[in-house]
């Protein structure tokens, strides 16, 4: 992965790690949040939660 500069409506998720499409937005409206991803293998999310927090 290289990181690159994109609008923020331009975001390419789909060639993103499967787990940002859930977590970067939060990031980008500046939320604090929890989360949790049990993946099987590199792909595939099989267990997942995100809670928003008012501190970390």
């Amino acid at each position: 992965m290289q990181p690159q500069w994109f609008q923020l409506d331009e975001v390419p998720f789909k060639q993103m790690w499967p787990d940002d499409v859930y977590w970067f937005p939060l990031v980008l409206q500046r939320k604090l949040f929890r989360g949790y991803f049990k993946f099987q293998g590199q792909d595939t999310i099989v267990e997942h939660t995100l809670k928003e927090v008012e501190e970390v």
